[in-house]
């Protein structure tokens, strides 16, 4: 088992667009895997946390200038600069909504796992990762308080602030206590396999996310393709943005930042607005993971490139 793990983790940016066309391919397996969703959010940022010198994460807050100035962006401007933006193009109230809390969510739990896969150094993606999951509580129930209610969104802030607390925390916990248990020596010993763990949680929430996305493209294949095309924007869109803010901190911090910025945890917002967002916002969760999860594979030849032109200059 542990040798198929640590295999699995090594073959990641092949396995986890497979998960996305299982999901679509197969509706039942997505249906089956469906109350499994939840449980995936949180292990795959567990996993993640298990495999992250905690001593780094301590470090960012004794120099934490440029984590601040990533969860400035993506937290609070991101959304801010969407909001604006969809209101000048007069956008459709359901995009509005979809478009601000994509903006307004972290980056996924395994984005340091993106960065190792290529070839870029996972620490600054781990802690970036794990610093803006835990200030979410804060800045998501202000996004949500101050741009949203308009679009249907009408929550009791303090319940909202304590349910979004549970699931960004709750790895967080999980992660301590396991290194309690099994110790940090056999943890770092077991990294390899912990990548595969990984990589089984992003499948599992990739097949169980398209839950309902085969059905609703039969019935309406222009709204999914719709979906699609808004989706993909939004990658693209992300990840150059993210990458040219961040370019004059040196190539891998803009890259780190791109892959940050570019894959958000939209599982993550899915549980916490329980259902409220409406149908369209849960399609749109599914169907985001499909440039997501082939964003390893699309950025690999530029960052190659990139680096090879600054061995050479």
């Amino acid at each position: 088992m542990m040798q198929a793990l640590r295999r699995l983790g090594q073959q990641a940016r092949w396995a986890l667009p497979m998960g996305v066309f299982l999901g679509i391919l197969w509706p039942d397996l997505a249906q089956a895997a469906r109350p499994l969703l939840n449980v995936a959010v949180v292990g795959t940022l567990t996993a993640a946390l298990l495999r992250l010198d905690w001593g780094r994460l301590g470090q960012a807050f004794s120099s934490p200038r440029l984590p601040i100035l990533l969860s400035a962006w993506q937290l609070l401007l991101s959304p801010l600069l969407v909001f604006a933006l969809a209101q000048t193009l007069r956008l459709s109230d359901g995009y509005v909504l979809i478009l601000v809390l994509q903006a307004a969510a972290p980056p996924i739990g395994s984005a340091s796992a993106f960065a190792m896969f290529l070839g870029l150094e996972g620490s600054l993606a781990m802690v970036g990762a794990a610093w803006m999951t835990l200030l979410l509580p804060f800045s998501l129930t202000l996004v949500v308080a101050w741009l949203l209610p308009q679009f249907g969104i009408e929550v009791d802030v303090m319940a909202f602030f304590l349910r979004v607390s549970l699931f960004a925390l709750s790895p967080f916990v999980l992660a301590w206590l396991i290194r309690r248990s099994l110790g940090v020596q056999r943890l770092r010993q077991e990294d390899a396999a912990l990548a595969g763990i990984n990589v089984v949680m992003l499948v599992i929430f990739a097949v169980a996310v398209m839950d309902g996305v085969t059905a609703a493209f039969w019935a309406s294949p222009s709204e999914i393709l719709m979906l699609l095309l808004a989706a993909c924007g939004a990658g693209v869109f992300w990840h150059l943005l993210g990458f040219a803010l961040f370019r004059r901190q040196g190539m891998p911090v803009a890259y780190t930042a791109a892959l940050l910025n570019g894959n958000r945890n939209m599982g993550l917002m899915l549980a916490v607005t329980l259902g409220t967002a409406g149908e369209a916002f849960a399609l749109y969760v599914g169907i985001a993971q499909i440039p997501m999860y082939f964003a390893p594979l699309l950025l690999g030849p530029f960052v190659r490139r990139s680096f090879q032109e600054r061995r050479h200059s």
